[in-house]
């Protein structure tokens, strides 16, 4: 009995770890800018600060909590963003931790009238750590189930992996609509970490945002919406495809506006494109409830999980806040008159 538990063990233990290979995600990803898209950095014109929190599947052992935090600004006189993104995605009960810290730059190219054109990179350094003091083992049972107290004999590997990864992307927009390309882990750093095993590299995790702006309140311009008091009414219909190794994913769904209140609602999954024979690529339903205060945002989402694992995960809850601050006064107290609207969502 005991060698057929240390097997089972290990082959849930390299389950996990490939489970971890993939990235930590965002219902509200209009909300962590820079957490999907380098390009996005300075975006806003206006300084921003920005706080993530999930919780994806409370109600499992193996339920994973993900925190981020970032701040950017624009520098107009060389047309370029700056910005510092820091992401924490942990899984208690199993030991698991990785954070990742990164530096951005993206430069703004007014292309015409109509379209801009943002160009991106992220340079991030990234630790990651693997508890195994925190998993049961085959050596710690009996015929009578778990002996307490007793310490496994298993060797463990290195439990630590330190890395500099790479980003890139890129965002073109009008008023109206986007479309942005981004790819992480363009150096593919390694993320094996038993013993003797073969080298396995982080596959690049590629993702397209799209979207664009359906205004219900005719007339309204970017000068509009720079006035106190204008109220926007919007349906604004987004996508968000993410590609990495052998799983792909999209998040197809609309917002709803109108000033200061923001509904949203979104399928998760690719039910044409099942990942495995068998195993279906249905993931969630994500309803969101969102409202705007002059410079603060304020953001919930939940997620109903619709995937085999069935309503007994909890789903998965996520906040967001957003705050930004005005610019100094230029010229005779007047402040800066921004020279274009950005057209995507804040949640």
């Amino acid at each position: 009995m005991t060698k057929k538990l240390t097997l089972l063990c290990l082959f849930a233990l390299l389950g996990l770890l490939e489970g971890f290979a993939q990235s930590p995600q965002f219902s509200q990803y209009y909300a962590a800018p820079l957490y999907i898209n380098p390009a996005l950095a300075g975006s806003d014109e206006k300084p921003r600060f920005i706080m993530n929190y999930r919780n994806q599947w409370p109600s499992l052992d193996a339920n994973f909590t993900t925190y981020s935090a970032s701040f950017d600004v624009y520098l107009d006189k060389i047309k370029s963003g700056i910005g510092v993104v820091y992401t924490g995605d942990f899984v208690p009960n199993a030991g698991y931790s990785s954070q990742d810290i990164g530096l951005q730059y993206a430069y703004e190219l007014q292309l015409n009238g109509t379209w801009t054109l943002r160009a991106g990179m992220q340079a991030s350094y990234v630790m990651r750590d693997y508890r195994f003091s925190k998993l049961t083992f085959g050596d710690q049972f009996t015929d009578q189930g778990q002996v307490p107290n007793l310490a496994t004999l298993e060797q463990f590997p290195n439990d630590t992996r330190r890395y500099v990864n790479a980003s890139a992307g890129g965002f073109l927009y009008s008023e109206k609509m986007w479309v942005g390309l981004a790819a992480h882990n363009l150096n593919r750093p390694r993320q094996d970490i038993l013993p003797n095993s073969k080298q396995s590299n982080l596959p690049i995790h590629y993702s397209i945002q799209a979207g664009m702006n359906i205004p219900l309140k005719k007339g309204a311009s970017w000068r509009d919406r720079q006035r106190d008091g204008f109220k926007e009414m919007l349906i604004i219909p987004t996508f968000l495809y993410k590609h990495q190794g052998k799983f792909d994913q999209l998040d197809l769904g609309a917002y709803f506006k109108m000033s200061p209140i923001v509904f949203g609602a979104w399928y998760r999954g690719i039910p044409i494109k099942p990942y495995e024979v068998g195993l279906g690529n249905n993931e969630a339903l994500v309803g969101l409830l969102g409202v705007e205060l002059n410079n603060l945002s304020i953001g919930y989402s939940y997620d109903y999980t619709i995937s085999a694992l069935g309503s007994r995960t909890g789903g998965a809850h996520e906040l967001s806040l957003r705050i930004t601050f005005e610019p100094p006064a230029r010229g005779r107290g007047q402040r800066t008159f921004f020279r274009h609207h950005f057209p995507c969502p804040k949640f």
